[in-house]
């Protein structure tokens, strides 16, 4: 497989658009007679850091798309950095793959802008209001997959934070104005702690080396926890994030579980992400099988999952509310 990070792209992509006429030979589990290609485009680190991306190149190869042998794949990775994407898919776009996989909102809000023609399976939160979609049902155009958030998402996670400190009367909410879904998120969060009679409070981090200072202004603007949104970028830096809301000793919930057992968030809601991407396998295949981004109705998550990190609230010296506990999927200890 090509994994290729930003700065690796130049030196490559010469080469690998030459190589692809010869890439024909081999016959693929779509029985078309040539290899096909796919593309990735990963917001975060590459396959062998992320779990998730190496989640979905094996049910790939269980489908029968094993890289160099049935398919050829192509990934570019832009390590949480939202400001590369539109160089990087602009040029996995040029490759012309057979279909691509977005892993997040704001790469499928690039890999969209760069094609009209090439199929997308994205994971997506906020789709049809974004206009990536123009239905659940009915997606519309050259774009698909999986939606990454369920209803009323951000009011429950909010909502798991008023439980996780009850009387609380100030929440804070961390977010990068670089994400796609942020504005929605923002608004839905904000409106959720109106409606509930509790004080909102935002700060912005574009880059790691600002997310100090951002956690810091929701401490001093009263915030008696902190919710994190959606971001590659806090992804990557969410053992960072925890350990500086756990200096003040601030309680913190974020709705991604990606690496909610190494990273010492205090609670974590939200999907599971690993077999999210295992469905966008199934996605893929059923495109290069011949079917249309726009016939394939974008599926819902099915698992929702609460983990609680005692270690943090030790830390902290925090009680976690027995009502969270009974109902938690795993606590750990």
């Amino acid at each position: 497989m090509l994994g290729i990070r930003r700065r690796e792209f130049i030196t490559v992509l010469g080469g690998a658009m030459l190589a692809r006429p010869g890439l024909s030979r081999s016959q693929s589990p779509a029985g078309a007679g040539k290899r096909p290609v796919i593309g990735i485009l990963a917001l975060n680190a590459s396959e062998n850091e992320n779990g998730l991306v190496t989640a979905f190149l094996d049910a790939l190869a269980k489908l029968g798309y094993i890289d160099g042998k049935t398919a050829t794949i192509v990934s570019l990775y832009a390590d949480g950095d939202q400001r590369l994407l539109p160089m990087l898919a602009g040029n996995l776009a040029r490759l012309k793959p057979d279909v691509i996989m977005a892993d997040s909102t704001s790469t499928v809000r690039a890999v969209n802008g760069a094609t009209s023609d090439i199929p997308i399976v994205g994971l997506m939160a906020y789709p049809v209001e974004q206009g990536l979609i123009a239905s659940f049902s009915h997606p519309g155009g050259n774009v698909t997959g999986i939606a990454i958030d369920v209803e009323d998402m951000d009011s429950k996670v909010l909502g798991l934070g008023m439980e996780l400190v009850p009387g609380a009367k100030n929440m804070g909410l961390l977010v990068d104005p670089d994400s796609a879904a942020t504005p929605l998120s923002r608004s839905a969060f904000e409106a959720a702690a109106n409606k509930r009679g509790i004080g909102f409070h935002a700060a912005e981090a574009h880059l790691p080396d600002e997310l100090d200072h951002a956690i810091h202004l929701l401490a001093d603007a009263g915030a008696e926890f902190v919710c994190i949104a959606l971001s590659g970028m806090f992804t990557l830096n969410m053992r960072h994030i925890a350990q500086t809301a756990l200096d003040l000793r601030l309680p913190t919930i974020t709705a991604s579980l990606v690496a909610e057992k190494a990273s010492g968030v205090l609670l974590g809601y939200g999907i599971d992400y690993r077999e999210n991407y295992q469905s966008a396998a199934i996605f893929i295949d059923k495109i290069l099988r011949g079917a249309k981004p726009t016939d394939l109705p974008v599926e819902f998550p099915t698992k929702l999952k609460m983990v609680i990190n005692m270690k943090t609230a030790k830390a902290i010296g925090f009680t976690i509310p027995t009502t969270l506990l009974a109902v938690a999927d795993e606590v750990i200890e």
